[in-house]
């Protein structure tokens, strides 16, 4: 069992929710990463057999007992969103897309467990444009809002994008993420957002529409007591337990999402990680936790 250091990523979009959790002063955290392995973040081990060692060392040191040899970085990243604002209208690519434009083995799906609903009670889902064609013709025109689709967004609601899906969190929300380990993110508008510098962040248009796939929307469900199985990982949701006990024969990560609890002599605050190994047991106080586990 190991603590993960969360990792602050501040954006123009984020806000001062998770500011509290997050061991700094920044105001404008739109992630705040529990578990992320890529170039730009590591996540430090605090706690644990391996304290001061990364995420990445970790991994690389016992990816082959888990049978995970063909990943170069832990395939799943996790962590708590704020959208003080409305995100980018986005997509990610899928595998095929990742290959061909930027050479990566592996595209994006992701996860969204809603922690506080949205403002408007939506979020971006998919688009109202029947092509590409089409929906290159609209932006060119500025009448991009014309083809933007939105789905409801409460509280406790999971929603699974795959690859080639138009979506964003919206404006007021907070959400666990979970996501395959790709860091492609592909921008067809950003609402003429500059920052403090007046610079707008760049578009990737070619890119998004080449991605697009305008027949993909997501859909809602909830959690019951099992674990919900997507390609790359599992999820469970463990709400108002005393503990918890890793019955697989994979590693995991148990984010916590409410409340607090005591691990290895250490605080744990929402956003936190704490890196499980099989068939070892959480001390959970009843708080609610995400358990996060990779799939070979």
């Amino acid at each position: 069992m190991q603590i993960l250091k969360p990792i602050v990523h501040e954006t123009i979009w984020g806000g001062s929710k998770l500011t509290p959790f997050s061991g700094s002063s920044c105001t404008k955290i739109g992630h705040l990463y529990s578990a992320i392995d890529t170039a730009e973040f590591r996540n430090e081990i605090i706690a644990g057999p391996d304290a001061g060692k990364n995420l990445h060392e970790w991994f690389l040191e016992n990816r082959a007992r888990f049978g995970m040899e063909r990943f170069v970085e832990v395939p799943i990243l996790m962590a708590l969103v704020e959208a003080a604002d409305d995100l980018s209208i986005q997509v990610h690519p899928n595998d095929e897309k990742a290959l061909e434009l930027e050479g990566l083995p592996f595209g994006k799906n992701e996860s969204f467990y809603t922690l506080q609903a949205p403002t408007c009670g939506k979020m971006y889902n998919g688009c109202k444009a029947v092509s590409v064609e089409e929906m290159r013709e609209k932006i060119a025109q500025g009448r991009i809002a014309e083809t933007l689709d939105m789905m409801p967004c409460s509280v406790g609601d999971y929603v699974y994008v795959e690859g080639g899906t138009l979506h964003a969190a919206t404006a007021g929300s907070l959400h666990f993420e979970i996501e395959e380990n790709c860091e492609k993110t592909y921008r067809f508008w950003d609402y003429d957002r500059a920052d403090a510098q007046r610079n707008k962040r760049p578009l990737q248009l070619e890119k998004a529409l080449a991605c697009l796939d305008v027949s993909k929307k997501s859909h809602s469900r909830r959690y019951g007591e099992e674990a919900i199985e997507e390609r790359m990982y599992l999820t469970q949701l463990i709400t108002r337990k005393p503990s918890y006990t890793h019955n697989r024969d994979m590693f995991a990560f148990a984010v916590l999402l409410r409340g607090e609890a005591f691990v290895l002599g250490h605080r744990i605050l929402p956003g936190t990680a704490v890196l499980l190994e099989p068939h070892e047991t959480l001390l959970t106080n009843e708080a609610d936790w995400m358990i996060a586990t990779p799939k070979r």
